[in-house]
Parts: C-alpha cells; sequence; structure tokens
C-alpha cells in the first residue's frame, strides 16, 4: 500500500451524512495529490463506501470550492464507454463500490479534503464476468500492497488493471507481484464467475 497523498484516520467517529449522523470505528479525510493537470492527465479516485456525494456534480463542484479546478468526473462502464461530466446538470448518481476517473485544469491540486467512513456491512458485487470491467473503489485502509494482494482476494479475478496517468493501463494478470496499489486510486477488475462478490480485506 503506496502513500502518496494524505490519509487521516479516525477511530470511533461520528460523520453527518444527508441529515443522519453515522457512527464508524474507521473514518477517513482524504487530500488527493493531482500534482498533474490539464485534459490529457487521468486520476483515478476511489471514495469511501460512506460519502457525502450523492452525484458526479457534487464531486465536480467540491473539487471546484476546493479551490482546484475540475475539468471532469467520469464514470467507466462494464461495456468500457465512459459517462463524462463536465459541469452541466446533475451528471450521474453514484453507486458505491464504483471508482472515477478525474480531470483537473491545474497542476498541483492537493486542496480537495474527501470525508467519509467505510461500511463494513457492504459486499461488493460483480455482476458480469468475461469482457466486463469494473473500475473499484478500493478501500483506504486496505491491506493490499500491490496488485497480486487485491487479485488473490477476489475468487475468479482475471484482471486487476491501472489507469496511469496518459489513460494507457497497467495490467496484472496473475504473474508476480504487480504494480503497488496506491490509497486513494481505483482500478479496474475482472472476474470469470458472473456474481462474484468481495468483502475486501482491511485493517
Amino acid at each position: 500500500m503506496v502513500k502518496r497523498m494524505k490519509l487521516w484516520v479516525v477511530g470511533a467517529f461520528l460523520l453527518a451524512i444527508g441529515g443522519t449522523v453515522v457512527a464508524s470505528n474507521m473514518a477517513f479525510k482524504f487530500v488527493p495529490n493531482w500534482n498533474e493537470g490539464g485534459t490529457n492527465k487521468t486520476h483515478s479516485l476511489s471514495l469511501p463506501l460512506i460519502n457525502n456525494y450523492v452525484n458526479s456534480k457534487d464531486l465536480f463542484d467540491d473539487i471546484n470550492a476546493s479551490g482546484c479546478s475540475a475539468s471532469s468526473v467520469t464514470r467507466v462502464n462494464t461495456n468500457g464507454t465512459a459517462q463524462n461530466y463536465i459541469g452541466i446538470g446533475s451528471g450521474f448518481a453514484f453507486n458505491k463500490q464504483e471508482g472515477l476517473l478525474i480531470k483537473v485544469n491545474g497542476a498541483g491540486c492537493t486542496s480537495l479534503v474527501v470525508v467519509g467512513s467505510h461500511d463494513p456491512s457492504f459486499v461488493y458485487t460483480f455482476a458480469l464476468g468475461g469482457s466486463a470491467q469494473y473500475l473499484t473503489s478500493i478501500p483506504y485502509h486496505t491491506t493490499a500492497a500491490n496488485a497480486k494482494d487485491a487479485y488473490d482476494s477476489i475468487s475468479s479475478c482475471n484482471l486487476v488493471s491501472r489507469i496511469n496517468r496518459n489513460q494507457t493501463r497497467t495490467n496484472f494478470i496473475g504473474i508476480g507481484s504487480g504494480f503497488p496499489v496506491v490509497i486513494g486510486d481505483a482500478y479496474f477488475i475482472k472476474v470469470t464467475t458472473p456474481g462474484t462478490t468481495w468483502t475486501p480485506p482491511h485493517y
């Protein structure tokens, strides 16, 4: 598990979400380090399973309010197509477990603060197998140090993939230890068996 951004972990934390106070024994305050800007630079983002964002507009606006300049918030569908939000309308609603792709206009975006907590009762589900790909949010307190750790913890997994800043991919298919898992990044996952479930190991 690699850290290239600030992450605070708080025990016995009370988090206000949608007017409700949710008690959690593992809550987070996370500051991404998006040090490369421009529309040709892509950053992946994992959100905590419990967070303050309902849709892509909420996150886009929060990025701008932090002093950074958002270019787009993107969902990647299981068939590889994308839904891009660029600041018009309310955008798409977020689903638990999905990761996102972020682009910012300027370099050195280190002022966004993502607050949330883990949901220990939530089980990840990969409904489709084969060629379907899931851009997946990884818990901030994951025990996975590298792609192999994540791969081995998911039954029927046949791919863990990282999207790089230049939008190329680095793939792990079970050989070696693979690339480091970075806190706050999201990763593409493929499984062979439809309906595969996963409870990510964490501290």
